[in-house]
């Protein structure tokens, strides 16, 4: 993605320029606010403004993405390495590229299951209703730099659109920046919460982006257990239920009344440290 193309994208997806669909329930963006010189960029590019998804239930949702498994270009090697470079800032769309590879390769087919208080599915956090998603958007968002990692349809829309989107690989910068995080998790004081370690990872100013942007990142490394919680044993190649994770955080007194806290990131203490043996695992190539 090109300075120039993006250039024109913050001008297409203006938080004033669209209209909203209500039968769809989706935003439709106008392309009349771009000039004809940046239409014919977008469209030289192979961008559309509003590329509608529909799926249709639950089921629908996992099964497209899981016919995406086994794909050659969604290798374990090339989502990690896009992960590292968003990380590291030269790729920011690669952030959340860790978390949906790990959906794609440890979530199975299932029925929908909703229980207690939870209005989604125990196992996944799906919906069971039609859903339209601007795709096109989504993937404006993701190229910014934000993490969309909770729901199924979002890692099917993140790595469909990887099977045509060149490969890349982290620069020595991003492989320096990734190790310094992990040297601050390494580092924290053996009663550091969460939220403190937030602040100090803001302090060192080795990420770009808000709060949420670096959340973002730190979730997907506790959901593949990089970043340990004392209650619940995640690994890279294991599904663990939705409804499992969320249920845990009533054990948890720094997440009261923060619904912007959520686990497994939630759970993790300093003394914990990060998982070393995970860490060689899936980033030992790198490091």
């Amino acid at each position: 993605m090109t300075p120039q193309i993006m250039r024109v994208l913050k001008k297409l997806y203006r938080a004033d320029n669209y209209e909203y669909d209500r039968e769809r329930s989706v935003s439709i963006y106008s392309e009349s606010t771009l000039s004809e010189k940046e239409r014919d960029m977008l469209e030289q590019y192979g961008w559309s403004a509003n590329e509608l998804v529909y799926f249709a239930n639950h089921d629908d949702i996992l099964q497209k993405l899981l016919s995406l498994k086994e794909n050659p270009a969604l290798s374990q090697k090339r989502c990690i390495e896009s992960f590292i470079a968003g990380v590291g800032g030269s790729y920011p769309r690669g952030r959340s590229v860790l978390s949906a590879w790990h959906k794609l390769n440890t979530l199975s087919l299932h029925s929908y299951d909703e229980q207690g208080h939870f209005a989604c599915c125990w196992v996944c956090q799906g919906h069971d209703e039609p859903l339209f998603e601007n795709g096109a958007y989504f993937q404006y968002c993701l190229y910014l730099g934000h993490a969309y990692t909770s729901q199924p349809y979002y890692a099917y829309l993140n790595l469909k659109h990887l099977l045509n989107a060149p490969a890349v690989q982290p620069t020595e910068q991003d492989v320096q920046t990734f190790s310094t995080l992990l040297d601050l998790l390494r580092n924290a004081p053996e009663d550091e919460t969460p939220g403190q370690f937030e602040k100090r990872l803001t302090s060192a100013k080795i990420l770009s982006g808000d709060k949420y942007t670096k959340r973002g990142i730190l979730d997907s490394l506790a959901s593949v257990g990089v970043i340990p919680n004392p209650f619940l044993t995640l690994t890279p190649y294991s599904w663990t239920d939705f409804g499992d994770i969320a249920s845990s955080e009533d054990r948890l007194s720094n997440t009261k009344g923060r619904s912007d806290m959520e686990m497994p990131w939630a759970g993790w203490r300093g003394s914990l440290k990060p998982n070393e043996e995970i860490i060689t695992e899936l980033f030992g190539d790198y490091l």
